[in-house]
């Protein structure tokens, strides 16, 4: 797969070379391309175009490409939120590891996550799952959302998934994720566990319980910990 960069807004072949914005020189300089590299520039969605790196860092802009396809398994990771830069972490271990979705979950004992969170956040996510997408040559971003939701929100938001919720000492959950070719939903706890609430909701909505483990990680291990495990099951099958 050739290298790819992210673009705000695609551009329009011409003749011309096309002057490139300055966070992308910036990116290609870090990767030391040589003149006559040739790149594609995608946008959010849609198909890309191919450009060849010309001295000066312009490019020339020469064909209209399909958009590279990477097939990753429908996963995505409902997580109470971390506090500070680990929220920052789990964006980017969850992006590298394929997730599909990664939804902020709102729970009881939650310490981050029970109000709105900030656009600036958001938007710095986005930034991040750019950079590492570009990084580890995953053509398809993943949706972060800014909205909160709830637990008593999943079943009827995912209703045709697949929803486990870890929990420590249940079944493997390799073993869950062959029992089913629906999509998943994984959903990860705050550290101070679920409320007896929560657990009833999860489990009157259907929700299947799985372990990754007899230990108890941090959230922004578990949910890219439970992503890789459940990703490896999937592809076996």
């Amino acid at each position: 797969m050739s290298r790819f960069f992210f673009v705000e807004q695609l551009p329009v072949l011409s003749d011309s070379p096309w002057t490139a914005p300055s966070e992308l020189v910036r990116h290609m300089r870090a990767l030391r391309l040589a003149v006559g590299s040739e790149i594609v520039l995608l946008p959010q969605s849609g198909d890309g175009v191919a450009a060849e790196l010309l001295e000066n860092s312009d490019l020339l802009l020469k064909s209209v490409i399909r958009r590279p396809l990477l097939h990753l398994p429908d996963i995505s990771i409902a997580s109470a939120w971390p506090k500070g830069s680990r929220g920052d972490e789990l964006v980017r271990r969850a992006t590298e590891l394929g997730v599909k979705r990664l939804i902020p979950l709102s729970c009881e004992r939650s310490v981050v996550g029970r109000k709105e969170l900030s656009p600036s956040k958001v938007s710095r996510w986005h930034k991040i799952t750019k950079e590492v997408c570009q990084q580890c040559r995953r053509p398809d971003l993943p949706l972060i959302e800014g909205e909160l939701l709830t637990i008593k929100q999943l079943a009827s938001t995912f209703s045709d998934h697949l929803r486990i919720c870890l929990s420590p000492g249940a079944t493997p959950l390799g073993q869950v994720v062959a029992q089913s070719d629906q999509p998943i939903l994984l959903i990860v706890g705050p550290e101070g566990g679920f409320s007896p609430a929560e657990e009833q909701q999860l489990k009157e909505d259907g929700a299947q319980l799985a372990g990754i483990g007899q230990t108890i990680l941090r959230i922004e291990a578990a949910g890219p910990t439970a992503l890789a495990i459940a990703s490896h099951s999937r592809q076996s099958k």
